[in-house]
């Protein structure tokens, strides 16, 4: 697997809130769009504290942004 840029990046807290969002972000899909969502389809992730959350960019070009709540959008 190709390591995710910014994941370094991340302190323990935000690589634990980016983990466990994602999880739930993939549990909440259609398996035929799980696939466009992997951890192998993340290109880049980046700590965004104002808003307490992760910004995640996908090969496919879409954003979303994993807050500390477990919530995506």
């Amino acid at each position: 697997v190709t390591p995710i840029q910014g994941y370094e990046n991340l302190t323990d807290a935000e690589r634990s809130l980016f983990i466990r969002a994602h999880q739930k972000h993939l549990s909440s899909l259609k398996n035929s769009e799980r696939d466009h969502y992997g951890l192998g389809n993340i290109v880049e992730v980046k700590a965004n504290p104002q808003q307490a959350a992760i910004d995640v960019r996908f090969l496919n070009g879409e954003q979303r942004q994993f807050t500390a709540k477990g919530v995506w959008h």
